[in-house]
This record gives structure tokens, sequence and C-alpha cells, in this order.
């Protein structure tokens, strides 16, 4: 089977990607048109895709580093919450609904925020919080459609940052 694999702009692979975060504490965010959200202490799973210029790649290394103006939900929980590991998926059709259906049906993830991350589909949210340990909440990303994979800290995007 052939897959064709979209670059845009400078090379960057295109796809969808998760972000893993941790929150220290909990904490009553702003998040745009949603208002202020009471986000519990813990671990997120967030469900994005990267289709513009620089892919996967440009997009993972804008979160990480916290860079760039308000734009999207996830940068204001960002301005609190630490990346711990991002997965992609370089499919050549957007995943994050699929992903977030799956994570949303898990009964190990709850959904803080209705709507966070999902302005753009009809997904109930594209951010679930979970209490699993690193090593089940990594069991549960693997077996997620079309099988993200770890892209950083470790994995096959080294130089992302």
């Amino acid at each position: 089977m052939i897959v064709r694999v979209r670059r845009h702009g400078s090379g960057g692979l295109q796809g969808s990607y998760l972000l893993v975060l941790r929150l220290e504490a909990p904490a009553v965010l702003p998040a745009g048109v949603l208002g202020a959200i009471e986000f519990p202490a813990g671990s997120y799973v967030y469900c994005g895709s990267a289709l513009g210029p620089g892919g996967v790649r440009a997009r993972v290394r804008r979160h990480v580093k916290g860079a760039g103006a308000l734009h999207w939900h996830i940068d204001y929980l960002l301005r609190h919450a630490r990346v711990q590991t991002a997965w992609a998926s370089y499919e050549p059709r957007r995943l994050e609904c699929e992903w977030a259906a799956a994570l949303g049906a898990h009964p190990e993830f709850s959904c803080p925020a209705p709507g966070f991350g999902a302005s753009d589909c009809r997904c109930r949210a594209h951010l679930f919080h979970t209490r699993l340990s690193p090593a089940r909440l990594e069991s549960v990303l693997r077996r997620l459609p079309a099988a993200p994979r770890p892209a950083w800290p470790r994995g096959g995007l080294r130089d992302m940052l």
C-alpha cells in the first residue's frame, strides 16, 4: 500500500498530533470565547492537527516553547501546564476527531471543558483529563486509531526543538 505524506512550505510533514500535558495544581483559567474553565490538577491529552506551513514539527515546537499569541484554546492552558510528550501520525487524513472520540469514550478520561479545541468540528472536545499513570497512558495512546508514535521528546523528530 502506498501512502502519500503531504509536505507543505519548508518541508514539514503534515498530520495529527497529541500533546500529553501536566497541570501541577488545580486552576481556573480563561480559554478565549469559552470563558473561565476550572481545570483539575493532573494529566491531559490534547488532540490536534497540523495541516499548514511547517506541519506537525512546527506546531508541536510552538506548543512546547509556549511561543506566540493566544490563538487556540490550548494556548491558554499551555501558559500554566507543561508538555510532557507529543505523539504524531502522518496519515493523509485528519485524525484528531477520531482520537477525541476514542478518548472521550474511554472510562479513564473525562472532559473538563466542553468545546475546548473543537470550535471547527462537532466533537464534544479535544482535551481530556486522566489520572492514568504514564505507562498506562502510553498504552492507551498506542492503541488509538492510526497508532500515533512518540514524536517529542523521544521519537522520530529528535531535532524538534
